[in-house]
């Protein structure tokens, strides 16, 4: 993932200053696990996201053998130093 200071969070997308991607936010709480994250869902079906944030943050379950086709998503946890940003953006706090 990329460090705080190159990841800006807007009202409609995420740049790292040279990618950007339309996304919506979502904060919750994981049933799996109990933790709270933030999700930001990509709006298309780009990679864009996964240039923002790099391929170990980016996660996309899409399967073309069985014409399953999903946008791709990215989760940020609280142990990680951009929680705060997107939370605030996610929630409007």
């Amino acid at each position: 993932m990329q460090t705080t200071q190159t990841i800006r969070f807007m009202k409609h997308y995420v740049t790292n200053g040279t990618h950007k991607a339309r996304v919506h936010y979502s904060a919750f709480r994981m049933t799996t696990t109990g933790q709270d994250c933030v999700t930001l869902y990509a709006k298309d079906y780009s990679d864009d996201l996964c240039k923002v944030f790099g391929a170990g943050a980016y996660e996309n379950n899409t399967d073309i053998m069985t014409d399953y086709f999903e946008k791709g998503r990215v989760r940020i946890l609280p142990d990680s130093p951009l929680y705060s940003a997107a939370y605030a953006r996610a929630t409007g706090a």
